[in-house]
């Protein structure tokens, strides 16, 4: 189903995440070791990705034929493998300058196997959420049958790692996200959430920013709890956290009954902001780590700013070049 009207309320929440985006990862390579233990970095990466995958689980409007399949194809996966091999020749610079390039098809197989490692493993992970999307959203069961597959993808990782491995770990991440877009946009669930229930929402945000990690242990009370033995508390607290703040932004999107231009650009560019800015995150934080700046909030407000300048320059220049912008950008 087609949205009938301009939902602004989706552009600010499309344009704050991407902003968000930005912003995490000059706050990840201007810091390098020690960015998890940084309180706004914390914030943004328990939500910011879920949050992406969530609207657009609330926006799928797939069609009735598999031509949706390749459609996303063309919109995420061309983009995903030109970029993989464009980021290859930075990630694996020095081999590269020592004339190793005999490394760069075992480093493709391992980006295909792994997609977090030198991809933009979201649109690998979106892909995969949309495929599977297609051939669940048929069964008058969808939420129940889609709640299985992933339950079922978790309860059989441990026997089975390979259930990690080109993307489907990703999926068993991020689909329950996809599916609460689903869910809210088919049942309006957002027009009926009242002042209690967003009080009720914000305790139970609270409480779970407190106790989420994202790596290692999660915390229960204040005593740690790793991650690693499989600990049914710590997966449930990492499913949850991002969902409240899913919730209470969604609702504050619905008072939303205009846009700006700067917000409908960042809305209508989210995938291509986020292909091409990690290159000017990477060159920035090279050339200030030497200075004074370097590893300092200075440093992280400098990179987040002139790094979202620079992408909006190449973005802006990449959408006039209609075939370059097709194969880079899927669209």
């Amino acid at each position: 189903m087609e949205l009938k009207t301009r939902d602004y309320g989706i552009d600010w929440l499309k344009a704050f995440a991407i902003v968000l985006m930005v912003l995490g990862h000059a706050i990840q390579y201007s810091l390098v070791s020690n960015f998890d233990s940084n309180i706004i970095f914390r914030l943004i990466y328990s939500f910011h990705m879920p949050l992406f995958i969530f609207i657009s689980g609330y926006l799928i409007s797939p069609g009735k034929n598999i031509g949706f399949l390749w459609k996303q194809f063309k919109l995420l996966i061309i983009p995903f493998l030109l970029w993989m091999v464009l980021y290859s020749l930075y990630y694996r610079r020095m081999d590269l300058h020592n004339g190793n390039w005999a490394i760069l098809p075992n480093y493709y197989l391992q980006v295909f196997q792994s997609p977090g490692k030198g991809g933009l493993w979201f649109l690998w992970a979106l892909y995969v959420i949309d495929v599977f999307y297609f051939f669940l959203r048929k069964s008058r069961y969808f939420y129940l049958l889609s709640g299985a597959v992933v339950m079922l993808m978790y309860a059989l990782t441990p026997s089975f790692p390979e259930l990690n491995y080109y993307g489907l770990g990703l999926f068993k991440i991020y689909y329950p996200y996809f599916l609460l877009g689903c869910f809210l946009r088919q049942y309006q669930i957002a027009d009926k959430i009242n002042k209690w229930q967003i009080v009720l929402l914000a305790v139970v945000m609270v409480f779970l920013q407190m106790a989420w990690a994202r790596t290692g242990s999660v915390y229960a009370f204040g005593m740690p709890i790793a991650h690693d033995n499989n600990s049914i508390y710590a997966l449930v607290v990492r499913i949850l956290t991002p969902v409240p703040v899913l919730l209470l932004l969604f609702k504050q999107s619905r008072y939303f009954r205009k846009s700006n231009v700067v917000v409908e650009w960042l809305s209508a560019n989210t995938l291509s902001i986020y292909a091409s800015h990690f290159v000017w995150v990477y060159l920035l934080v090279y050339l200030l780590s030497t200075t004074i700046l370097g590893r300092s909030g200075v440093e992280i407000c400098v990179v987040f700013i002139v790094a979202l300048a620079l992408t909006w320059a190449t973005v802006s220049g990449i959408n006039r070049l209609p075939v370059v912008r097709k194969l880079l950008f899927g669209r």
